[in-house]
């Protein structure tokens, strides 16, 4: 805590000390002799005299200081003690698209990235998300949107969904129930319009940088692109053409890499070329709690593109010192009163 106004509570102290200064001093200049009254000593056996004498001066005492700890409080109510803290401003009109590969070489990560993203949900306030998932053909699950009930529920149940051996399935090492085996197919149908092809990285890309709107207001607009880039097929796009169209219009590319499932090193070394060269940046991780690093990321960046300066917030706490002020107004009265 601090007192933003602490000059004017050492004027007030300043002042109170002057004001009993002068009055004692007043009361000593005017102070009078005794006046002698014969056959007056029996006074100090009376015990009731004895204990008003002593009640008068307990009095006193009480009263001065309860007006010490007023004058105290009141110093400290108009000092303005205060927290302070700085805040960068947060906006609400950022965009971003979680573009996932959903091809079988990733579904150990799929469900796990869909979930760590369903659990931040709560975090986002403003922000309109969209999810867009490809293999050979690309599929919007949902558009850019605010409505967060849709949101988690579209993330939960696709992570239930993709969690799914496709490959162990075909080759009969993994056996799941039927209604599981209808939730996978509804999930990522649109994603395989292309025969004998999967998981073309490019062209998905290119599909979720289509999915930003209303290109003529000034928004913040954000991919994190989701794959381990093993390409089987022949794409429309290569993966710098795609990255540059994403570029072009202004959008920052967030890569997160998980590893490589068939793929050589080569892969990675294209994905963090294209990423880099084009301004995005690449998280390489199995972790997908890497994701919120990704968001922290995306939110910290996109406070500074747009001008957003730290604010200093401050916060007065008066109730302490107002209460106390206003006790002790009431004591001095009480007090004063009680020996007059």
């Amino acid at each position: 805590m601090v007192m933003t106004l602490w000059w004017v509570a050492c004027l007030l102290l300043v002042a109170g000390i002057v004001v009993w200064a002068i009055t004692f001093w007043n009361r000593r200049s005017m102070h009078r002799a005794p006046v002698l009254v014969a056959n007056s000593s029996f006074l100090e056996r009376i015990p009731s005299f004895v204990r008003s004498q002593r009640l008068a001066r307990v009095l006193r005492v009480v009263q001065v200081g309860i007006a010490v700890l007023g004058l105290l409080a009141a110093a400290l109510l108009s000092g303005r003690i205060a927290t302070e803290r700085v805040q960068t401003p947060e906006f609400a009109d950022r965009d971003i698209v979680l573009c996932l590969d959903v091809s079988g070489s990733m579904y150990e990560y799929d469900t796990e990235i869909l979930q760590t993203f369903a659990s931040m949900v709560d975090d986002f306030h403003g922000e309109r998300i969209a999810l867009s998932i490809f293999n050979s053909t690309s599929r919007t699950v949902f558009p850019l949107t605010d409505d967060y009930d849709l949101v988690e529920r579209e993330l939960s149940e696709g992570a239930e969904a993709i969690d799914f051996d496709e490959f162990g399935y075909r080759l009969g090492s993994r056996d799941y129930p039927h209604d599981k085996v209808e939730k996978y197919a509804d999930f990522v149908e649109g994603t395989r319009g292309l025969d004998d092809q999967a998981s073309i990285v490019p062209d998905g890309l290119a599909s979720c940088g289509q999915l930003f709107d209303h290109a003529e207001t000034d928004r913040s607009r954000s991919i994190i692109f989701a794959t381990d880039n093993e390409v089987n097929g022949d794409p429309i796009y290569s993966l710098d053409e795609a990255a540059k169209t994403i570029e072009d219009r202004d959008i920052d590319l967030y890569t997160f890499y998980p590893g490589a499932y068939e793929c050589s090193e080569e892969c990675f070394d294209e994905l963090q070329k294209v990423t880099e060269d084009h301004g995005g940046t690449l998280y390489q991780s199995s972790d997908p709690n890497a994701i919120p690093s990704i968001i922290r990321e995306i939110q910290q960046t996109q406070a500074q593109k747009m001008g957003a300066e730290p604010t200093l917030i401050r916060t007065d706490h008066p109730l302490f010192a107002f209460v106390l002020t206003l006790i002790a107004l009431a004591g001095v009265l009480i007090v004063g009163w009680r020996n007059r």
